[in-house]
């Protein structure tokens, strides 16, 4: 009887969360209510302000006539309610007691009829429309007016849209308004492009002594010599009206003196000719440039390097996704690790297989298979940015860069193994994805390359031509093999590895294949990668681990000779997952924002894990990494 009772309690205690009234909620409501206000500002039905401000022509072009309050009668007839509840600077307005809070007609001063426009329609909608055009202007004015959304949304268009010609204005501007995050911006992509402003520096000769100051003091500059930091400091004093001595010396100071070598003397004694030098700081060029001067102690900081001094080019190993990945300098034989965006992450078990592609400015992207996830790689901070999620869960996919988009092609639906035709286009500057013209056969295994503004997609049986100008695809001259490995351009030509040991190229200029010397064989040799690397093409292959040892080797092919050469094998005992598959790509990174990948091999091998006594590559030097190359890795490649 007992337990009957409790029973029943509990059918009680349940039954009373489905009973009194039932609250129901329209979904479609708030969309509506904004959509029905919107028509009664556009017929001007049941408005009880009118926003007055000046027109767009005025306000940029004419001063008002004397007299005149400059204002052409450019009238928006509005609701009080929906311009309080959507701006903190109009509910004040209208709520808080002032004046225009009983008029008829407001005047709103410094904000032009086009930005109010948008402002208002903004209110109305929550959608705003942002272009370069009005971008500046419409920042201010929703500054002004209290509209955090407009303000961040034309921030973030001012950061995606940073360049080369624009990069110190949007600093000056974000200076203007203290909008931290986009000087910050601004300050990372001047640092990041520094070598282009040394040589031509006049876009930094705008920027006030303070700011020009701040890009100059960071560590973060991406400069090989700091004669270079001392140049752009030369220029915009040379370039200041004023020339004040005191403007001369706090720039000066900015330079990491001691970071200067004998082999820079016949520069210094060049800068000391100069006629700002001899009449402003002559004598502090004397102080600086003597050796343990206190002076210098005492007026310039004891100097860092500069992040871009120990750049260099290195061959990057993409392993198990949720392992860091391995950056390989076979010049020098060190060995670093980069933090894969995977590592951690709460995503599905099954998300055990990648793509990668690298762009010519060095930016390396990383979309994950089976979800959605796509990643940029942050070489100052060794870190991975979350974008945008891609339209599609693919497998097997590759992808490829190519003038300012990242296009996904070919791989199989993750739940049906249907083929995809359909290709993802995401811009880089819109962090957006779209549907581009679909690939007109479906496709196995792929590799991408970008060569002269086309993308390539390479397999066995075809290869296909992309033209973004209009947007088509075009059926190039088959490869027609049985198996096909790898792919990467080199000297604006595609070198592909085929049926094992066969070395096809395509030239596009020519439109045609041709065979060149094949790769040397190895029994043993599991995995192949070929990439450009030191305005080289290297083959990297790996040996069928053998009593937890295996061994990457690396030939260099010679053209005159049509033949790979050895170059040489480094032997150890990897703890990182080569038996898994990986891929490689070059890339020039910085070492010093990596960890050390020492790791990477077990404490016996240490002894043959990679020095460069147990290499052998003559005349290695630094240079620009691979062009728009990509890679993708599963378990199926290999």
């Amino acid at each position: 009887m007992d337990w009957m009772s409790d029973q029943k309690k509990k059918m009680a205690s349940v039954s009373s969360y489905f009973s009194g009234p039932e609250e129901l909620e329209d979904a479609s409501h708030a969309g509506s209510l904004l959509k029905e206000l919107k028509l009664f500002y556009d017929s001007k039905l049941l408005v009880d302000v009118t926003i007055e401000v000046e027109s767009s022509e005025l306000y940029h072009h004419t001063a008002p006539e004397n007299g005149s309050t400059g204002l052409t009668g450019k009238l928006f007839q509005c609701n009080r309610n929906i311009l309080a509840a959507a701006s903190p600077y109009f509910r004040s307005m209208f709520t808080g007691g002032l004046y225009e809070s009983k008029q008829k007609k407001v005047t709103i001063h410094d904000v032009d009829a086009e930005s109010m426009s948008l402002i208002i329609d903004y209110c109305y909608t929550g959608k705003v429309t942002v272009t370069e055009a009005n971008v500046q202007r419409l920042y201010a004015a929703a500054n002004m007016l209290q509209l955090e959304y407009v303000r961040q949304a034309c921030s973030n268009f001012m950061t995606r849209r940073l360049d080369l010609s624009n990069c110190a204005g949007m600093l000056k501007f974000a200076d203007t308004f203290d909008n931290h995050d986009l000087k910050a911006k601004a300050q990372a992509f001047i640092a990041r492009n520094f070598q282009h402003f040394w040589k031509k520096g006049k876009e930094l000769c705008e920027l006030s002594l303070g700011q020009i100051k701040d890009v100059l003091s960071t560590d973060t500059l991406d400069v090989d010599s700091e004669r270079k930091v001392c140049s752009v400091a030369v220029q915009w004093i040379e370039a200041s009206e004023s020339e004040d001595v005191e403007s001369a010396l706090e720039l000066l100071k900015c330079v990491r003196w001691r970071l200067f070598t004998e082999l820079d003397k016949a520069y210094i004694d060049g800068l000391k000719s100069k006629p700002f030098a001899k009449k402003h700081c002559l004598e502090f060029l004397e102080a600086v440039t003597a050796a343990g001067s206190s002076e210098v102690s005492e007026s310039v900081e004891e100097p860092s390097e500069r992040l871009g001094m120990s750049a260099r080019e290195m061959i990057l190993f993409f392993g198990h996704p949720k392992e860091p990945f391995l950056c390989y300098d076979p010049y020098t034989g060190d060995i670093f690790s980069m933090v894969s965006p995977l590592t951690g992450l709460a995503l599905n078990k099954s998300v055990d297989t990648f793509s990668v592609c690298i762009t010519p400015e060095n930016d390396l992207y990383l979309a994950s298979q089976h979800s959605k996830h796509f990643w940029v790689y942050n070489g100052v901070l060794n870190s991975w940015q979350e974008l945008a999620e891609r339209l599609l869960g693919r497998v097997h996919m590759d992808i490829g860069y190519l003038n300012g988009q990242v296009y996904v092609v070919g791989g199989r639906d993750p739940l049906t193994d249907a083929r995809l035709k359909e290709v993802e286009c995401y811009s880089v500057q819109r962090n957006q994805w779209v549907f581009v013209a679909p690939v007109p056969h479906s496709l196995g295994k792929i590799k991408i390359v970008t060569v002269n503004d086309h993308l390539y997609v390479v397999s066995n049986r075809r290869m296909l031509c992309y033209d973004p100008e209009k947007n088509e695809w075009l059926n190039c001259a088959a490869l027609k093999r049985s198996e096909f490995h790898k792919a990467c351009v080199y000297q604006d030509e595609i070198f592909c590895i085929c049926d094992i040991p066969v070395v096809k190229v395509y030239s596009p200029a020519r439109g045609e294949w041709r065979r060149i010397g094949d790769i040397p064989l190895d029994g043993n040799t599991h995995n192949y990668q070929v990439v450009q690397y030191d305005n080289k093409l290297m083959l990297i292959t790996t040996t069928i681990p053998h009593r937890n040892k295996n061994s990457i080797t690396i030939h260099e092919y010679d053209p005159t000779r049509d033949l790979w050469e050895n170059m040489g094998t480094m032997l150890g005992s990897l703890n990182y997952a080569l038996s898994y598959g990986f891929i490689c790509l070059s890339a020039r990174i910085y070492p010093s924002r990596l960890e050390s990948g020492q790791n990477f091999f077990t404490e016996e091998d240490d002894d043959c894990s990679g020095s460069s006594a147990d290499w052998d590559f003559d005349g290695l030097s630094d240079a620009d990494s691979e062009s728009g190359s990509s890679s993708s890795f599963s378990d199926e490649n290999w």
